[in-house]
């Protein structure tokens, strides 16, 4: 669990930045152990009436302020942000050292990371996904070799708040995480709204179809969370021999559906690694 006295600093007040305090302070969390930095008076006013949390526009506050700092930017605004750090520190490594960094940006890995921020030893790289708004988030979770168990297990508790986490050995098994995870919502929207139109075309009004799938998946991935089987097994429980599902199940297979989700899946893959080499 959490300490509720462990002081927490954003730099970024975005919509995932806010996602992840309004997780905490939900769970428990002091919101007066909450700072976050950004650059303008809008965000900040915002967070602070909604969540009661600190702000400042300075990012180097929290050097001052925080035990862990939550890198929430852009992803190209990193190593800006590191090198500000680096230079309000005035270049002394142990003040840097005594935080933990935890980045939310996709692809920047973390030693990038910890090379910009004169080469912390204490830095995690996270990659939440969409559904963390709502607090059902899958991140990702990336801890350089220098962490301390006690490290990883603090940004295990933080994501915690928004969802559950995914610890990957090597981070280059990160785009694998994102074509799984941080993509994936993107997917099920999709055949969501193939099947809409579908059942539409057979006669469905609008709300009808939007509702008939929209409580049939609810009902799939609530009756999944709480079984024992595999998905496969859930399937074949649903799919009677010579039945209605079978046939559609069998068009699914007639084209290539396996395949067809495997190649979609490598491409995202494929694009979070070619982010990575930019950045």
């Amino acid at each position: 669990m959490l300490n509720e006295n462990l002081k927490i600093a954003f730099i970024g007040g975005g919509n995932m930045a806010s996602a992840i305090i309004a997780g905490l302070i939900k769970s428990g969390h002091n919101s007066k152990n909450i700072l976050v930095c950004a650059p303008t008076d809008k965000t900040r006013n915002r967070l602070s009436e909604e969540y009661g949390v600190i702000t400042n526009q300075d990012n180097s506050s929290v050097l001052k302020f925080a035990d862990v700092v939550i890198l929430s930017v852009k992803p190209y605004l990193i190593k800006e942000v590191c090198e500000e750090l680096v230079h309000a520190s005035n270049d002394d490594h142990q003040v840097i050292a005594n935080k933990l960094f935890m980045s939310i940006a996709a692809g920047v890995t973390a030693q990038a990371i910890s090379s910009s921020l004169n080469n912390s030893p204490r830095v995690v790289a996270t990659m939440p996904n969409l559904p963390t708004a709502i607090g059902e988030g899958l991140t990702g979770m990336f801890a350089e070799s220098s962490c301390s168990n006690t490290d990883k297990a603090t940004a295990d508790d933080i994501m915690n708040a928004v969802g559950s986490t995914v610890w990957v050995e090597s981070e280059n098994a990160m785009p694998a995480i994102v074509a799984a995870a941080g993509s994936s919502p993107a997917y099920f929207f999709l055949f969501m709204e193939a099947m809409v139109k579908a059942a539409i075309g057979q006669g469905l009004d609008e709300e009808g179809a939007t509702n008939a799938v929209m409580q049939s998946a609810k009902g799939a991935i609530m009756l999944a969370a709480n079984s024992p089987h595999s998905f496969a097994e859930l399937r074949r429980q649903v799919t009677s021999p010579k039945g209605a599902t079978e046939q559609a199940i069998n068009a699914f297979q007639a084209g290539d559906l396996d395949q067809l989700v495997k190649q979609a899946m490598k491409s995202a893959a494929a694009k979070v690694e070619e982010v990575y080499k930019q950045i």
